[in-house]
This record gives structure tokens, sequence and C-alpha cells, in this order.
């Protein structure tokens, strides 16, 4: 008997975050482990007059297919999904980290390729840009592992910080979007942060269920040129299946100009050497989710954080986007809570956010905020 809260689960992909019509070709990639959430999501786009497509993909097959991939296979790869993806109107991505470091031993150069040659032209090219997507983690043991929690107890965790009334959430959000759509200098200072740079120029945009699952940020693209300090994470970050702790990155006119990161220094700026667009900004943003109180090594949850704030390297997003271009994009998450050494923002010279709490009258919902069950509004 399937789980009711995964039919909750695909009824709010269906119809909130991706908002699926008739005669729309949906493309679902997964991995067999998914199936109950997959399968339901089938019968519903078949109900909608959709057309369902699904790639499945095992974590342990594409190790073997990465270590050892050329630069001609990963060509045709490429192009065959550019031409499955250029045909699609919805992508939804269904993730089950069934291992977290099956990727850790992918040689650099081929992760460069990927990125390169596979990720960017039919993720940040054609996916990002032309279709309604969505990302979602499928609740597993290991996902349960790495919070600590036994499977019961994790998948109550997980279900009730997912199914969120994110209409009430983009609300709540909304005057945090008007005040970073009129501010053009930002600030970031902590006891190892001091860093500045501009948004004036762009828009910035509400995530509230239609990006990601669990939801909950508000972002924007930095003047690529304009940011300047340094800037301490203060959280783990897993990426390309390595832990990174202690990021430190040192910034002259939009540029890292220094990287450090302890014993993985080394793949720190192997990665930051990517391509010219991974050592500059493509966005900042505030986490809004008061259910996501801890870091776990996954950028979906760790990165909603109510209290945190987030720049990604690497690629800007089309809702904001600052014109740099890259094969990665890598959030990196610092937390402003007392508990973590404290912290503020400042737009303009105005105070926003003090110790992770937002400091003007007009964002103090977001302080209080208790998130509703999807469909219990």
């Amino acid at each position: 008997m399937r789980d009711p809260r995964i039919e909750k689960l695909g009824d709010l992909i269906v119809n909130h975050s991706c908002d699926i019509k008739p005669g729309e070709k949906v493309l679902i990639e997964s991995s067999r482990s998914c199936a109950p959430l997959i399968t339901y999501i089938v019968n519903k786009c078949y109900e909608k007059n959709a057309l369902p497509f699904v790639l499945l993909k095992e974590s342990d097959i594409q190790r073997e297919l990465l270590r050892n991939m050329s630069e001609e296979q990963m060509n045709i790869q490429s192009e065959f999904e550019s031409t499955i993806m250029s045909n699609m109107n919805v992508y939804i991505e269904i993730k089950d980290d069934d291992n977290l470091f099956e990727l850790s031993d992918i040689p650099p150069e081929k992760w460069k390729m990927y990125h390169s040659l596979y990720y960017k032209p039919v993720h940040w090219d054609i996916r990002l840009p032309k279709t309604k997507w969505v990302t979602v983690r499928y609740p597993s043991k290991v996902f349960a592992q790495k919070f600590g929690m036994s499977t019961e107890a994790f998948e109550d965790f997980y279900f009730n910080t997912v199914l969120a009334d994110y209409e009430r959430m983009g609300e709540i959000m909304q005057p945090l979007k008007e005040r970073m759509d009129k501010a053009d200098n930002v600030k970031i200072i902590t006891p190892t942060t001091d860093l500045q740079f501009k948004i004036g120029k762009y828009k910035s945009f509400i995530c509230n269920g239609k990006i990601n699952l669990p939801d909950g940020e508000v972002f924007i693209a930095p003047e690529v040129d304009s940011v300047n300090g340094t800037i301490v994470y203060n959280s783990d970050v897993l990426y390309q299946d390595i832990t990174f702790s202690n990021i430190q990155l040192d910034f002259k006119n939009g540029k890292v100009v220094n990287a450090y990161s302890g014993s993985t220094t080394r793949d720190l700026n192997r990665i930051l050497d990517t391509d010219p667009g991974a050592r500059y900004v493509g966005e900042f943003a505030f986490g809004t989710n008061p259910n996501i109180t801890r870091i776990v090594k996954n950028i979906i949850y760790d990165e909603k954080m109510l209290g945190s704030i987030h720049l990604a390297l690497g690629a800007s997003h089309p809702s904001s986007d600052n014109g740099n271009k890259s094969g990665i994009h890598w959030d990196m998450v610092q937390i402003h809570k007392s508990e973590y050494g404290g912290g503020e923002v400042l737009f303009d010279d105005e105070l926003i956010m003090k110790d992770g709490i937002f400091v003007p009258d007009d964002l103090s919902d977001l302080n209080k905020q208790k998130i509703l069950k999807f469909g219990n509004r």
C-alpha cells in the first residue's frame, strides 16, 4: 500500500510546483527506488492528458560511466539529452541519496568535462530557461541516517517539512522581495566576514515550491564585478560528493582571488577553475523556512534554513540573471543565528537581519511564521 503522504507530495508537484496542463510533455528523471512517487506522478499526468516520460539513472551506474567517459561520449550523451529536454515542457527531478559519496572518486578532469560538455548545455542552457521544473529529495534510509533519525521519525520530519502551504509562504516572503528589489548595496558582517556587493540592477525571485521541495528562499543576482571583501562559511557543504568545511573566499572586483578550505583547498580551487564564470557570484539569497533547523549537507535543505544566507558561485538563475555563465552553480550557506556566532546583513546601511532575525517591522512575520501543511489552508 502506498503511503498517502507520497500521494500528497505527488499532488503538490503536479498541481502546484509544475502546474501541469493538458498536452504538456513531462520528463521525470529519477532512480528505481523512487518508484512509488514516479508511478503516482505518471498516472496524474495521464489524468491531466499530459505526456509523461521517465529517465532512470542509478548512481553506481553513473559512477562507472563517468570514471572513464571520453569527450566524444560526453558530447553524444549531451546531444541525446538535449534533444529530449528541448521537447519537454516540464522537468521533475526526484533524487534518492542512496550513497552520499558514490561519486566522490570521479577524476577531476571528468567532473570538469561533465559540467562543461553535459550539464551546462542540457540543464543551464535548455532546462532552466525553457521548462517548468522542480527538484525533490525522496525520503530514504540513507537520508534518515544523515539526519541521525530512525526511518519512521525521518519520514515524519520529511513530510512535515516538504508538504507546506507554499502559497502562504510566498505571501510572507513578499515584503522581503520588495526590500531586495529596492536595495542597491548589501553588506554581510560576521566575526569572520566583511563582504559587500551591489544588487540594484536586478530583481529578486521568491521560491515557494516552484523550484525545490522543500522550499523557502528569496534570491537575487549580485552585480558581477561588485563583490569585494572576505566571507567565511560556517556550515559544511557537500559538492561533487566531497565535504568542504570552513570555506573562505576573498573577492576582488567580483572575482574569487583566494579560496581556502583546509585539507580540501586543492579540490575547492579545482572546482573554481572549471571555467571563468566559476570564480564569480551568480546568486545571493535568504533562507526563510522555519521547519529547517540544522545543516545536513543537502543543499536543497540547508540553503532554506531560516536565519541563514547563501551565495552561489557560478551561473546565475534565469529568473534573476546577471549574465554570469558557468558549468557550475555552487550554493554555500552561512548561518547567522547567535549560536553560530551571529552576523548582520544590511541594505544601503539599514540593518535587515541580525543574528538570524529579521529586524524591520514589515519583515517580522518571517521570524514567527508557522507553515501550514499543503491542502490544509
